[in-house]
């Protein structure tokens, strides 16, 4: 599985667009499935998250694995997939 280091795309990760084109290049970039790395990332907003994680998930059957999340990102996460079939792994 590949491993996405989430902190290329900023320590704070709060904006929409910002989140659609962090997934653009993630698609461009790399093979499916992936893990999502935020070693770095102080904080994720939940309009990031759900451009991110939901679409990145859809891509590896509604599933996705998430390390180094601390508390806040980890809840932003819950936030964005909790009307969604997307079932999150965290994992440090």
């Amino acid at each position: 599985m590949n491993t996405i280091p989430m902190r290329q795309f900023g320590s704070t990760l709060t904006d929409r667009a910002d989140g659609k084109k962090a997934f653009q290049e993630i698609l461009r970039k790399t093979v499916f499935p992936v893990s999502l790395d935020f070693s770095g990332v102080v904080s994720l907003g939940s309009s990031f998250g759900d451009e991110v994680i939901l679409t990145v998930a859809e891509r590896q059957g509604n599933t996705i694995t998430v390390l180094h999340a601390n508390k806040v990102i980890q809840n932003a996460i819950r936030r964005s997939v909790e009307d969604s079939p997307v079932a999150v792994s965290f994992s440090d």
